[in-house]
């Protein structure tokens, strides 16, 4: 099968499913850091948007690989981690471009 091949067989209910648990994950975890700092302000709206598209795209990349393409793998632990590890590397990129963008990440 090839990857245009299986392009033409997702489950996008599936994957839309997988994009809002990355968006509630990743709103989740930026929650748990504004209550570590404990400021709310009007500022917080740019990185709660940029951190939820974060979030989605760390949800459709876990959905790609680890139930799309590597589902019969032998490997599903490593696999499960490494989609972890792009949704955290992702979260952060994300949170950084937001904060960047009001002027809180110099």
């Amino acid at each position: 099968m090839t990857l245009s091949n299986s392009l033409f067989h997702l489950n996008f209910t599936q994957l839309s499913k997988r994009a809002l648990q990355g968006i509630f994950l990743a709103l989740l975890l930026f929650s748990i850091l504004i209550l570590i700092i404990g400021e709310v302000e009007s500022w917080i709206y740019i990185p709660m948007f940029t951190v939820s598209i974060g979030g989605a795209c760390g949800g459709i990349f876990f959905h790609l690989i680890s139930e799309n393409w590597f589902a019969k793998s032998n490997y599903k632990f490593l696999i499960n981690a490494a989609c972890a590890l792009v949704f955290l590397i992702g979260f952060w990129l994300s949170l950084v471009f937001g904060l960047a963008q009001v002027g809180l990440w110099d």
